[in-house]
């Protein structure tokens, strides 16, 4: 008996491949907030030189992502794909081993450029390979799978960082990426296919003049949403083991525990919240994520059990990182004939930016305490709901949303 597989279920093992790639890429992302404790004490740095070494992996990694998009737009690099993530993986694998402050930067470069490489040839290739159907699922899972990864080498790092070694065990992260590299390679024809595939309906689009026209004033304020997002979801990331350390008494295992907690609720919320775009709409799912932040980010610092921080860091990961897939989606919808350069806006420049607003906290911790930077991360989600608010979502993408 010979049975017919479907175009969705042929795409699928290519996709999961990415996925699987997009969070071998982001393990050290998620990991570096649990050595930056460690690197403070080892170079004697100050908050401002911890917040430089994020701001270096900010835009490396995310704010140069719209180069590397509008150069897939050109023309596709689907062949890069498997070094990207192997090669991030075994950037990351020197970072315990470096002997100076200056080297510890030029690493962290190292793998945001690896980085900023795979984001937007992945993202458009996700959307390449999925049906008119199963778009915003296919994202949710990319999504999902950078925000897993992100989680994930949180723990790994929380739990090699106190084996025998301490922070040479970053070595282990190279393991991962090999893998990864394989299974992409095995799945490498069907990237091809469907990047030539674009490249054709692009080449007609241009030669019939059909090209649509860009929703600057959408873009814009969506860009603007997500730097705010951004610069609260990594300026808890980054802040929340030091604050808790330094100014709760808690030990490095909790404060650990607090950043994979606040990652894995982001892990739940990016799925969860790219299946309910299909059902509640792209309004909905931005707006309503970003209000419910607010609760849940003022609670990390009001409640004193650890049940109910760890639940209150858990919900607002989770909230916070909800509208993640979907504002992905509109990106690529306002911009249908550049969704290489959608994705290295959205996934990439404007989540880099907020390694600036991270910065500037950094400032402000050194000058007026962290703890105050921890009160004002609790009203950055009110200026967000308003962007958020003023976004012109078109009218055909709430309905394919809907």
């Amino acid at each position: 008996m010979v049975i017919n597989m479907s175009v969705k279920d042929k795409s699928m093992l290519p996709v999961m491949a990415l996925v699987l790639g997009h969070l071998v890429t982001d393990l050290q992302g998620g990991a570096l907030p649990i050595v930056l404790p460690h690197l403070k004490e080892l170079f004697a740095l100050s908050y401002s030189q911890l917040a430089a070494i994020v701001l270096t992996q900010n835009i490396t990694s995310s704010v140069i992502q719209p180069v590397f998009g509008y150069m897939t737009d050109k023309k596709s690099m689907p062949q890069l794909l498997p070094y990207c993530a192997a090669l991030a993986g075994a950037g990351f694998a020197l970072i315990g081993w470096v002997s100076a402050y200056e080297l510890l930067l030029l690493t962290v470069i190292f793998i945001g450029i690896a980085s900023a490489t795979y984001h937007p040839q992945a993202s458009k290739t996700v959307n390449f390979l999925s049906t008119a159907e199963s778009k915003a699922k296919n994202m949710g899972l990319f999504s999902l799978g950078g925000n897993a990864g992100m989680a994930f080498g949180s723990v790994a790092m929380a739990f090699l960082i106190n084996l025998t070694g301490g922070l040479h065990n970053t070595a282990y992260f190279v393991l991962p990426g090999l893998f990864v590299f394989g299974l992409m390679v095995k799945c490498m024809p069907d990237y091809v296919r469907v990047n030539n595939e674009y490249n054709l309906q692009q080449n007609k689009a241009k030669t019939s003049g059909k090209c649509l026209e860009i929703s600057y004033l959408g873009i814009g304020l969506l860009l603007i949403f997500i730097f705010l997002r951004s610069t609260i979801h990594t300026g808890l990331s980054t802040y929340l083991p030091l604050f808790f350390m330094k100014f709760r008494g808690c030990e490095s295992a909790f404060a650990s525990m607090l950043v994979s907690g606040f990652l894995l609720g982001g892990v739940a919320g990016t799925y969860i919240g790219a299946v309910l775009s299909d059902k509640l709409g792209a309004r909905n799912i931005i707006v309503g994520s970003i209000i419910c932040s607010i609760p849940a980010i003022w609670l990390i610092s009001a409640v004193e059990s650890e049940i109910a921080v760890l639940a209150a860091v858990v919900l607002a990961g989770f909230s916070i990182i909800g509208s993640f897939a979907t504002t992905i989606i509109v990106a690529q919808t306002m911009l249908p004939n550049n969704v290489g350069m959608a994705a290295g806006l959205t996934i990439g420049f404007s989540v880099g930016m907020g390694g600036f607003g991270v910065t500037v906290l950094g400032f402000l911790a050194d000058t007026w305490g962290l703890p105050f930077v921890m009160h004002l991360i609790t009203w950055l989600p009110v200026l967000a709901a308003a962007v958020a608010l003023a976004i012109p979502i078109p009218q055909e993408l709430q309905k394919r949303l809907r």
